[in-house]
């Protein structure tokens, strides 16, 4: 359904590039139960997605991405290929100097505030180095004002009615995953490239 949208509609491609570094948790384990309760019980909140064992042990060796928006949490699996081929560790030094608002953020999540306060074991900095190429929902013929829930690799998205978002195509999966606009209009955690 969306790349018949993408064909018909031939949207304006952006680029966009992370802007600072995020925080993660390390993926050791195939199992939900081996994440720590208070990242386990948020994974997924934002955009109501939902994971199950099998992606879980197909992304082990990556990472649950760690974000926070102005309202509270937004954890997300990152898959392995992604991972691996956009991102860079970084100490998490750099992600508390480089990143002050998600460090000031935490404080709406305070048993991982804490974890990250004591340097947890587990715990990782990432910055994604590659430009990402994005289409707004709204170029694809979409009423904004409605809800739209769409098919993800590692399971069902929502974009809230009112709001708009992006969709990144993935091409270790051969479909596209939404990204949810922020509060300045630019996909979450996500600035123009230069």
């Amino acid at each position: 359904m969306l790349t018949s949208r993408v064909a018909e509609h031939s949207p304006q491609k952006e680029i966009y590039i992370k802007d600072r570094p995020i925080l993660g948790w390390s993926l050791t384990s195939d199992s939900l139960e081996d994440i720590p309760a208070p990242i386990r019980e948020a994974l997924g909140s934002v955009d109501a997605t939902g994971y199950d064992a099998n992606y879980l042990a197909e992304n082990k060796g990556s990472i649950v991405a760690l974000q926070m928006r102005k309202d509270g949490t937004d954890f997300y699996i990152i898959g392995k290929e992604t991972f691996d081929s956009k991102y860079e560790l970084v100490a998490l030094d750099e992600v508390a100097e480089k990143n002050r608002r998600l460090v000031e953020r935490l404080s709406m999540a305070p048993e991982v505030q804490a974890m990250f306060n004591q340097r947890a074991a587990g715990l990782v900095g990432a910055l994604k180095t590659t430009p990402v190429e994005m289409i707004r929902i709204s170029g694809l013929g979409y009423d904004l004002n409605q809800e739209l829930t769409i098919q993800a690799p590692w399971g069902t998205q929502t974009k809230p009615a009112n709001e708009d978002a992006f969709l990144v195509w993935d091409s270790g999966e051969n479909q596209y995953y939404m990204v949810n606009a922020s509060a300045d209009g630019n996909p979450s955690s996500y600035i123009p490239a230069q």
